[in-house]
């Protein structure tokens, strides 16, 4: 059966939160990168809902889901996260969460069927096994057999694990830490221009009926991470070359996303440092969850055009569709506009820039280039910096196996000179 791309980029959000004595449900939207949209109503159990339900109060904001979970195994669960955002704000939340929930999230995730001859209702129904057991619920949905075969498959899964963990309910009653969710739409100036206005749901909860719930919420901490020191520096968009002050230095990063991309950054938090990263429009659909990542470690993600070409070869409207495309790949999954433009070799002429400033776009190069896209060890690379005044540089790296080896060295030296790490906006 034909399905659209595998690739596509899903986006979960929370219209409603509800509890009845048949159970608890939430209604998402379901939206796909292609542009395709539906609500669908889904059944959770009780313990996922009340963690949910403790992130309130949702009315009136938008409400994104995390698509990916992770095991906790200091206190025993599983834990996601979701964000929250209106016009002038957006807050990551954590959230324990059952098995159950972890693997409804990778049905939500299967590839969309393509349409059929028959239409399809416009709300459906997915019910998942409950964990922890507290009361069993039967449940019925419409489902096309490729979907119904995979439910069955998981649900199997499932029993097998509940079976295992027998008498031993405290694995769930611990709070949890969490990793941050993929982020919010497109927004800030300019945005309008670059995507479709999106659907924008008003989140809502529905009163409990019939019944209290004898659990109460499990109180959930934020991820303990070391807290980033950097100075943010707005670049005023007169400019492609910019320096930075004397005891001020920058990392930036470029052509990902990649499979180096979350160590990079999980190198640069643990360190307690920023940097930018310059992503291409092409790699998006390829490593998503990449960029998501670096927006939600609090790096800066910008645009390294869609395809890593020559920009000033091409026509003023092939620049246009150029940027605007590869924008709208990375706005899909980061909480703000894209506002840093790289071009690619730092080839920009008068009539791209402007193309650039036109799409609210600030061109940003750079004062110290190490190559160590070329560089067959990582000595080499320290030796540029070992040999290079560090102070005011602006560095170009790149998304390399040997780049990942060399960078904690590298920011320890930086940090040894006593130099404060920059990021720019």
């Amino acid at each position: 059966m034909p399905v659209h791309d595998i690739s596509a980029t899903l986006m979960v959000e929370l219209l409603s939160l509800e509890h009845s004595p048949d159970g608890c449900q939430m209604e998402v939207g379901l939206t796909r990168s292609g542009g395709s949209h539906k609500r669908q109503m889904i059944s959770i159990d009780e313990y996922t809902y009340l963690q949910l339900l403790a992130l309130g109060p949702f009315e009136g904001q938008r409400v994104r889901l995390s698509l990916y979970t992770k095991w906790d195994p200091f206190r025993g669960t599983h834990f996601s996260s979701l964000v929250k955002m209106n016009r002038t704000f957006s807050e990551t939340l954590y959230f324990a969460c059952s098995e159950g929930y972890t693997l409804l999230l990778s049905l939500l995730n299967q590839p969309e069927e393509a349409p059929s001859a028959e239409p399809a209702p416009q709300v459906a129904e997915v019910t998942v096994p409950a964990a922890p057991p507290r009361q069993k619920r039967e449940r019925t949905a419409l489902w096309s057999w490729p979907i119904l075969l995979r439910g069955l498959v998981f649900s199997f899964l499932l029993a097998v694990f509940l079976l295992r963990m027998d008498g031993e309910v405290e694995l769930f009653t611990n709070s949890v830490e969490a990793k941050q969710d993929v982020s919010a739409e497109t927004a800030g100036p300019g945005a309008e221009e670059r995507a479709p206005a999106a659907y924008i749901p008003d989140v809502r909860l529905a009163a409990l009926q019939s019944r209290q719930t004898e659990a109460g919420p499990i109180p959930v901490e934020p991820p303990e991470q070391p807290k980033l020191s950097y100075e943010e520096i707005e670049l005023t968009g007169d400019s492609s070359e910019y320096s930075l002050p004397k005891g001020y230095v920058a990392l930036s990063f470029d052509d990902g996303p990649s499979r180096y991309t979350e160590l990079l950054v999980d190198i640069l938090v643990k360190a307690g440092v920023a940097a930018n990263f310059l992503f291409i429009g092409q790699n998006v659909s390829h490593y998503p969850e990449a960029v998501s990542y670096a927006d939600e470690h609090g790096m800066p993600v910008g645009n390294h055009s869609w395809d890593h070409s020559d920009l000033t070869a091409n026509s003023a409207e092939e620049n246009r569709n150029n940027l605007a495309r590869a924008s709208q790949s990375l706005e899909q999954l980061i909480t703000g506009p894209v506002t840093i433009f790289r071009p690619p070799y730092g080839a920009v002429n008068q009539q791209l820039a402007e193309e650039a400033g036109r799409q609210h776009l600030k061109v940003l190069l750079w004062n110290r280039d190490p190559e160590d896209w070329k560089a067959d060890s990582p000595e080499k690379i320290l030796n540029y910096f070992y040999h290079t005044e560090p102070s005011g540089g602006i560095y170009l790296l790149h998304e390399k196996s040997i780049t990942v080896q060399v960078l904690p060295e590298i920011i320890a030296y930086l940090k040894e000179k006593g130099l404060k790490f920059a990021i720019f906006k």
